[in-house]
């Protein structure tokens, strides 16, 4: 998906989605995976596949109830659940959907 296709909710995510990145000689970040320059295509998850919903929640963890944010961690990193009382959940998840 081109970045200029992305919905403004979707800007600004957590971890870039589970894409690892680096920098290269030249100072540019650049995705492990494809050596894609970071920025010109917004991807999927790197562990479902799945683009965020409508409103830039992570697909397997969209509406969560009383959440003010949270992330998957998209299979490479810790996720988190920060709930609406101030009480944050951090870690690596296996998330179940009936």
């Amino acid at each position: 998906m081109k970045w200029s296709e992305v919905p403004d909710s979707w800007r600004g995510r957590c971890s870039g989605d589970g894409h690892k990145r680096y920098t290269d000689n030249n100072g540019i970040r650049r995705y492990i995976d494809n050596d894609e320059p970071v920025g010109n295509e917004y991807r999927p998850c790197a562990k479902c596949g799945e683009y965020p919903i409508g409103d830039g929640d992570d697909y397997c963890l969209q509406h969560l109830g009383n959440v003010m944010n949270a992330c998957c961690g998209h299979g490479t990193g810790k996720g988190y659940i920060q709930f609406d009382n101030g009480i944050t959940i951090r870690g690596y998840f296996e998330i179940e959907r009936d």
